[in-house]
């Protein structure tokens, strides 16, 4: 079995504070259209294959709790130390009563997740708290400001202050391939500013990123992955390139 099953979020975990990362798809055991790691029970997979995939995901990664939300494309933040289950096989947990987008914690030994295909994963991590919190954004979430929110949030709960904050932009759809229509492009320019777009394509990356360096986030703090998860789905999921079937891929944050 690969031991290789996530890739690094290496601009946060080298403060020592935290371990990050998101998987890859490969290492897995789901069959097509899943193949072949797919942590996410909600897509149709076969619930043996996604049990083993976390059994494998969670000896890879040392994780055994995690603490992950009902994701609805809103720009609800949840405090995830209110949060009483912390279990890693999903699939006997009941999220209802927390449904929403982003998490944020300030417990040492909190693991919080997101699952993505295309959509934004952003982690935060205040250095000086410390404080994580991740947030997930399609072009719903990214446009009612759910990186912003999830980071006033922290503020108002922790006392976290935006320029102690490290932000990472991971692998999802980029502008080279995120084709959107003619009025959400506007929509998107009006809100962020003209950069955000590429022809027809939407850039959420650079919409983020105006609006958290808006907030108070330093510029030089905030990184972005180059993945395109629509380029390279040999190693991640990619819902737009692959029809709208496909599994999910697990962003995570550790408070060490």
């Amino acid at each position: 079995m690969t031991t290789n099953l996530y890739h690094t979020i290496h601009e946060l975990t080298q403060t020592s504070l935290v371990k990050a990362g998101i998987s890859l798809r490969s290492g897995g055991v789901s069959t097509k259209p899943y193949t072949s790691l797919n942590l996410a029970w909600h897509v149709g997979d076969e619930h043996t294959a996604v049990f083993q995939n976390q059994q494998r995901f969670s000896d890879s990664t040392g994780i055994n709790t995690l603490k992950y939300c009902n994701q609805i494309h809103s720009d609800t933040v949840i405090n995830a130390d209110n949060i009483q289950y912390s279990g890693w096989i999903v699939d006997k947990q009941d999220t209802s009563e927390n449904t929403g987008d982003a998490l944020i914690s300030s417990r040492q030994g909190s693991t919080l997740g997101i699952f993505t295909a295309d959509c934004v994963p952003i982690f935060i991590l205040d250095i000086a708290t410390p404080v994580i919190g991740i947030a997930h954004a399609g072009w719903r979430g990214t446009y009612a400001k759910i990186a912003v929110k999830t980071v006033l949030q922290m503020k108002t709960t922790f006392g976290t202050e935006p320029e102690n904050c490290l932000v990472h932009l991971g692998p999802s759809i980029q502008k080279c391939c995120y084709e959107v229509s003619p009025e959400l492009l506007k929509q998107f320019s009006d809100q962020f500013g003209r950069d955000v777009h590429n022809g027809q394509c939407l850039c959420l990356q650079t919409a983020n990123l105006c609006q958290l360096v808006d907030a108070g986030v330093p510029y030089k703090s905030i990184s972005i992955s180059p993945f395109c998860t629509a380029c390279n789905t040999e190693d991640f999921y990619s819902y737009r390139a692959e029809g709208g079937q496909t599994g999910r891929m697990l962003s995570f944050i550790h408070l060490i």
